[in-house]
């Protein structure tokens, strides 16, 4: 399962606002999976393209996976 926390800090990261809620309504799902549909969503989709001046694509989520996953290590 994902930690909320970690995905609102993961995105803030990457310059992208996630709300807790956003980061709860996938909290149920494995971690790939979950910023997969986080990603999927319109509306985070949105900002992550103001962010950055593009879509997000699949190299985006793999290297949000490797620092939640590193984020989640530090947690212990």
């Amino acid at each position: 399962m994902t930690e909320p926390k970690l995905l609102t800090a993961l995105f803030a990261r990457f310059g992208v606002t996630v709300s807790p809620e956003e980061a709860r309504g996938v909290s149920d799902h494995p971690p790939r999976e979950a910023l997969v549909f986080m990603l999927a969503n319109r509306e985070i989709a949105a900002r992550f393209d103001t962010a950055h001046g593009r879509p997000p694509n699949d190299d985006d989520v793999e290297e949000l996976l490797d620092i939640y996953l590193a984020l989640k290590a530090r947690e212990g």
